[in-house]
């Protein structure tokens, strides 16, 4: 039996089947690495006018108990796989022979595949390569003809990116890109979702310069790899759950997509919809549980959901033990919700990844919000906390009461009424100074302001509500810790610039309380400055100002410096800098508006 005759001869007879397909192969070619070509028509007519390219090819035979496999593995001479490498690229066909059957496996070897074969050659001479069944569809096997040859144009260059090469390429402007090659003109912007959930293709890089350079080939089927967003609601009942929902393919099937825990095959009779079991994991953010948990809850009692007015679905939520844990889920779900607005938390909580930490500090706040106190081991504590909580993304600031006729506490959110107190101050020369009202939120750090309960309105309203001449007053707690409005203000800022992403209210909120101390003082004056500049661009009577401070201000090099940095003076603020004594650099380089110093000097570079 002549192996190689056989495979050849069913190579040319399955191609000879597909329009504009013409094989010129033949055994024992006296080419070192080639048994020959395919030339690859526009039509049907095969006219030299007609040729779109000649792609080159290489047929093996072997023999196999049964021809059942998709997939099948083969060995490759080195040599002429770097021969392939240097030519463009070649589709090796192997033939499998079982008994009287035959069946032919195919891989398109194109340069990106060969360099990434070769370079995990090291001293073998020959190499696996894995190839498929060939689809029984002739049109199916001219595309991925006609897909060989597009590619092979595109990678005409043989430059390969790595992952890191790409994104430093997407950084300076460059963009991805694919190509899915179609059986026949394609109308429906659908089916190429679809298309891409079937067949392989390459990632290119699409460089400023209009190059493609490939880095990564897609083979394996993309889990919900190509979907859209459509807007229209979903319904269970009268109740709408969703404001959209999602359309898209898994391996060529088409199904939509409802939030992260149902997927529905679309039906090819759709006046006779299937029914669908399905299974489902509880995640995301607590809104998103919520929501979904209440949907299939309502799917179990009504069995269909609507999509829009028009889709129906048959769903079967039947098992009473999943109904009923569903419930518990829920209802605990709202418990945390009640609990977070207890302590007016406003961001949303991130539950994927909870600690057993984060889980007991949820139960502390469940227990709470419904009226109970807490307990702490320490019989010395003061009658008034302050502390911070972490629960996932979220900090809570906490205030702890003690109970008026309990050893316990009474937990509350550390921004639930204007904290004033009454404060009596000896000064040095021994007199008492009574500050009534005094406001326990000038000893907020900057961690503290980027609480996810944070109320700035009240905050605001108890600095407003002191008098202004004691908001000036530092109170020196130790050597290093001293309180005023104007630290307060500073803390402000060093959690704005903390921050990677601006959160624009509390940058408005500096500004706000700027605002509140701001007098004729140069540092009261520049302190707002700073904030503002931090939002947007200087006016010119803001400018004129800053000049005018620093002419005003000549022997406080600080002040100088400071307005200098404002105006984005870079180089004066390098030379005053330099001029400064150790205790007046700490002045600058220790504050928030060396961050802006900093910030100013990349730019110019």
């Amino acid at each position: 039996m002549d192996i190689e005759k056989i495979a050849t001869s069913t190579v040319i007879g399955r191609l000879s089947l597909c329009d504009g397909i013409s094989p010129s192969i033949t055994d024992g070619s006296s080419e070192p690495s080639w048994d020959g070509n395919i030339c690859v028509y526009a039509n049907d007519s095969k006219k030299k006018s007609e040729l779109i390219a000649r792609v080159p090819v290489q047929v093996k035979g072997k023999t196999a108990n049964n021809n059942s496999a998709k997939m099948i593995n083969f060995a490759v001479e080195v040599a002429d796989l770097k021969n392939y490498l240097n030519d463009g690229g070649v589709i090796f066909f192997v033939v499998t022979i079982a008994g009287n059957g035959k069946q032919i496996y195919y891989n398109c070897l194109l340069p990106f595949d060969l360099k990434s074969i070769i370079e995990k050659v090291r001293k073998h001479t020959k190499k696996s390569i894995k190839l498929l069944s060939l689809p029984d569809d002739n049109l199916e096997i001219r595309r991925i003809i006609l897909s060989f040859i597009k590619d092979r144009e595109r990678q005409a260059t043989k430059t390969v990116f790595t992952e890191e090469e790409m994104l430093e390429a997407v950084k300076r402007g460059a963009s991805l890109t694919f190509h899915i090659q179609h059986k026949s003109v394609v109308d429906n912007p659908l089916e190429v979702m679809r298309e891409a959930t079937v067949q392989p293709f390459y990632m290119y890089v699409q460089t400023m310069e209009g190059f493609e350079i490939p880095f990564k080939k897609v083979e394996d089927v993309c889990y919900i790899a190509m979907r859209h967003k459509i807007d229209i609601p979903v319904y269970v009942g009268e109740t709408k759950f969703y404001d959209h929902l999602y359309h898209g393919y898994e391996n060529g099937k088409e199904y939509f997509y409802i939030s992260d825990i149902l997927r529905i095959p679309v039906a090819d009779d759709k006046d006779h919809p299937q029914k669908n079991q399905f299974t489902y994991t509880i995640k995301g953010t607590l809104s998103r549980r919520t929501t979904n948990t209440e949907f299939l809850i309502a799917l179990s009692q009504n069995k269909a959901f609507r999509i829009g007015n028009e889709i129906f679905h048959d769903v079967i939520v039947n098992n009473q033990e999943e109904v009923s844990r569903l419930r518990d889920i829920n209802s605990y779900l709202k418990k945390i919700k009640l609990s977070l607005d207890y302590f007016g938390v406003k961001e949303e909580l991130e539950m994927d990844g909870f600690s057993e930490v984060d889980w007991q500090n949820i139960k502390v706040l469940i227990h709470v919000a419904e009226g109970n106190e807490v307990s702490f081991v320490d019989q010395d504590l003061p009658k008034l906390i302050y502390s911070n909580m972490k629960i996932g993304n979220i900090f809570i600031r906490v205030l702890a009461k003690k109970g008026k006729n309990s050893n316990g506490y009474m937990l509350y959110s550390g921004f639930c009424d204007k904290a004033h107190i009454t404060l009596r101050v000896i000064g040095d020369n021994e007199e008492m100074r009574i500050i009534d009202p005094w406001s326990l939120y000038l000893v907020m750090k900057a961690k503290d302001f980027l609480c996810s309960n944070i109320d700035y309105d009240i905050i605001l309203e108890s600095i407003r509500t002191m008098n202004a001449s004691d908001t000036d007053i530092s109170i020196n707690w130790t050597e290093s810790m001293s309180t005023n409005a104007t630290n307060m203000f500073l803390e402000i800022l060093r959690a704005y610039d903390s921050q990677t992403t601006k959160n624009i209210q509390l940058l408005q909120f500096a500004i706000d309380m700027a605002d509140i101390l701001l007098d004729e003082d140069p540092v009261s004056i520049i302190n707002r400055l700073q904030a503002i500049r931090r939002k947007r661009q200087l006016t010119y009577d803001e400018i004129a100002c800053l000049v005018n401070l620093r002419k005003e201000n000549t022997r406080d090099k600080v002040i100088k410096c400071a307005a200098s940095i404002l105006l984005g003076e870079i180089q004066v603020v390098n030379a005053l800098i330099n001029e400064l004594s150790i205790e007046e650099k700490k002045l600058i380089t220790e504050y928030p508006i060396y961050t802006l110093y900093k910030q100013f000097t990349r730019l110019s570079q």
